[in-house]
């Protein structure tokens, strides 16, 4: 049998001429065609192709109907007027409602982005890409360990050099991405790791132990486990990335004028 796709078998009136077109009833509830092709959608891509023949389609239509059969019992029987129902609605609208806002925010910013770089504010060129790996052509493997205060990094430091392992110990990091991990951070070029560890990651020497170092995120222990040199083709998409971060954030600075930051909780100041 010849595939077709499935979105244009079911009707084959002129889409001017179609307004949804109902294919069965359920009591008072409908299935219309944008419906059955919705719910086919999220099938297996074989059994699509089944629905395409006739014994196919009138089955995947009795499953929908059966579905329909269940939702309107179950309207009928009053369970959406009980407060437990209620209750649970009313939770459901505002976990969907706090979805669809932080989906608006990242559209919007997203957006915005594409008109930076449109405007030519975030442009990075293939000179700027090639002048920083020519800078730093290397990746580094480090591992860290996160602490609040200095004296618990001081202590971890004093059982490292003691002979304590440096995986077990990581175990109670506050970066809990990486503690499960014995501490290991992604491979990283220069400019993908927080400014405050970059010199002493980058310069470092293979094996040393250092920290502790403050960051904005705690104190750190820092190992570093090894470096490797890049090509710049296969590197080239993240040094791009990191520049362009960059030119946002000095873009960023020249906008916070208009946008002064107050932080009115006391214990974060």
């Amino acid at each position: 049998m010849k595939k077709i796709g499935f979105a244009l078998f079911l009707f084959a009136l002129p889409a001017a001429c179609r307004r949804d077109p109902v294919v069965a009833r359920v009591g008072g509830l409908e299935i219309t065609e944008s419906e059955f092709r919705l719910k086919l959608a999220d099938v297996a891509p074989d059994y699509q192709n089944y629905v395409l023949t006739p014994n196919g389609r009138r089955q995947f239509l009795d499953v929908l109907i059966r579905e329909k059969l269940i939702l309107a019992a179950a309207q009928d029987s009053g369970i959406q007027r009980e407060p437990a129902f209620r209750a649970q609605w009313e939770k459901l609208k505002a976990e969907e409602e706090h979805k669809l806002s932080q989906g608006r925010e990242y559209l919007t910013i997203q957006m915005w982005r594409v008109e930076l770089r449109n405007r030519g504010i975030l442009k990075v060129t293939d000179k700027e890409v090639a002048e920083q790996y020519a800078r730093y052509p290397r990746e580094v493997h480090v591992s860290h360990i996160l602490f609040a205060t200095a004296e618990d990094a001081e202590a971890a430091l004093r059982k490292l050099r003691g002979g304590a392992s440096f995986a077990t110990l990581a175990k109670d990091s506050l970066d809990a991405e990486t503690a499960l991990d014995g501490g290991r951070m992604k491979p990283a070029l220069h400019g993908e790791i927080i400014p405050e560890l970059e010199d002493v990651v980058f310069k470092g020497r293979v094996g040393e132990l250092v920290g502790p170092i403050r960051s904005k995120f705690g104190y750190h222990l820092l190992k570093k486990e090894a470096e490797r040199p890049t090509k710049l083709e296969e590197v080239r998409e993240r040094i791009r990335l990191t520049l362009e971060k960059q030119k946002l954030d000095q873009y960023l600075q020249t906008l916070q004028p208009r946008f002064p930051v107050e932080v009115v909780d006391v214990q974060f100041k």
